[in-house]
């Protein structure tokens, strides 16, 4: 039996984000210790260069514009394409400014790459949908767990720019090969075949065909034209909308945590009297918590009602601020665990709650244009985040408020996010 394009598409986006994010997001972050070395560059400026990738986020707007105009696939392949040329100068160059501008350019093609991931996915799946973004998401974060100790062994025998030559390797075969290998098929339409591989019973040629087969056939059809429609809706539509903006306020208060957690763990667990690598084996057991949050979170968004997993993905965000507080406060192992269990399956998880919140919200509105207006308010909060739980830091001088204020906002996260879920979406139809 055949196996399904639609699969095929989600290995091919699971293998691209492994080195799209794996290699060039999560291990660029190994670079900093060597290029502070090198050059005698402050750990402000290396570690501006990992940051100078959310520049980019104001591009984010232009994304569902973009994929009208361009097509997801072109983009995507182009967003690949960036990263590795970048990567490969990268290792060529030896000033700061020249480092800092491929960073950004760098930025630029992931931003090509991450917008669209769930609009490619809607064209190929509706039943298992959220399942099928899971997926293809959990691809970064094992991309981490894989690639992060590989780029150190290199680093530690050949060399900074030998382990980003590598990447570039990677980017090319791994990430850019399956998706050239997958492309050119835009739709299951074009298998004879409709969303998720089900048929499609032709309602004419089966004239005996019960009202309620009938019914169930029509609606399979339109859900293949859907996916292989242009996006629907535009920006404006989005903007004009107060439940939009609701949504964007939940993001601020739940990407505050989310981010302030993230930019500050290895401080608070070594500040905690934990060693350096009990510290590395932490952030490396909040990437695997992520990928398995992430394929777990979609097989449930596809199962059950986005009220429940919503709140279950801010409940866990709020218990990974106060475990990280415990963490502070009384050096406790088991408060680490939970700490990185209950992060990490928000990290993989809460990006499919507020997709899967988006489309039901509005329906009418194609994916390509929501997700791209709310991943924009996602990453300037995630930009702003770590400075100022850096900063409330500094004027509080421990990091007990400033992780206090951190669950706090976790809190009333939940709180907008429970207002939100209370509401009924519209019914019409998803795009």
């Amino acid at each position: 039996m055949a196996i399904y394009h639609g699969r095929k598409v989600l290995a091919a986006l699971f293998m691209a984000g492994f080195m799209v994010y794996g290699g060039g997001l999560y291990c660029f972050v190994l670079l900093v210790p060597p290029l502070t070395q090198e050059f005698h560059w402050s750990r402000a400026a290396t570690g501006g260069l990992v940051t100078a990738f959310w520049l980019s986020a104001p591009l984010i707007l232009l994304g569902g514009a973009a994929i009208k105009r361009f097509g997801a696939t072109r983009l995507l392949i182009t967003g690949i394409v960036i990263e590795a040329v970048c990567l490969a100068l990268l290792s060529t160059v030896s000033t700061f400014g020249e480092m800092y501008l491929l960073r950004v350019a760098m930025g630029i093609g992931k931003v090509m790459f991450a917008v669209t991931l769930p609009y490619t996915v809607s064209r190929w799946f509706l039943r298992h949908y959220s399942f099928g973004l899971g997926v293809v998401w959990a691809g970064w974060h094992v991309g981490g767990m894989v690639l992060v100790p590989l780029t150190g062994v290199i680093i530690a025998h050949y060399g900074w720019r030998a382990a980003c030559l590598a990447i570039v390797a990677g980017l090319l075969t791994i990430g850019l090969a399956p998706v050239l290998a997958t492309k050119g098929r835009h739709s299951p339409r074009e298998f004879g075949l409709g969303l998720d591989g089900d048929s499609l019973p032709p309602i004419a040629a089966v004239p005996a065909m019960s009202s309620t087969d009938a019914a169930i056939a029509a609606a399979t059809a339109a859900a293949d034209s859907a996916a292989t429609a242009n996006p629907a809706g535009s920006l404006k539509d989005l903007l004009g909308s107060a439940t939009f903006w609701m949504i964007a306020l939940t993001t601020l208060f739940f990407y505050t945590t989310y981010g302030g957690l993230l930019t500050h763990q290895p401080s608070i667990v070594e500040g905690a009297g934990f060693s350096p690598r009990l510290s590395s084996i932490v952030l490396g057991s909040t990437a695997g918590f992520a990928a398995v949050g992430g394929i777990v979170s979609g097989w449930l968004l596809d199962r059950f009602s986005v009220r429940a997993v919503g709140m279950a993905m801010h409940v866990l965000l709020l218990a990974g601020a106060l475990s990280l507080l415990w963490v502070a406060r009384d050096h406790s192992a088991a408060a680490l665990i939970s700490y990185a269990a209950c992060f990490g399956i928000t990290i993989g998880g809460g990006d499919l709650y507020f997709v899967a919140l988006l489309r039901s919200r509005f329906p009418a509105v194609s994916l390509a244009y929501s997700y791209s207006a709310w991943y924009f308010c996602e990453i300037l909060t995630l930009s702003l985040s770590g400075p100022a739980a850096g900063r409330v830091f500094d004027l509080t001088g421990n990091y007990d408020r400033t992780l206090a204020l951190l669950a706090g906002s976790a809190l009333i996260a939940l709180v907008l996010s429970a207002g939100l879920l209370r509401s009924k979406p519209n019914a019409r139809s998803r795009q």
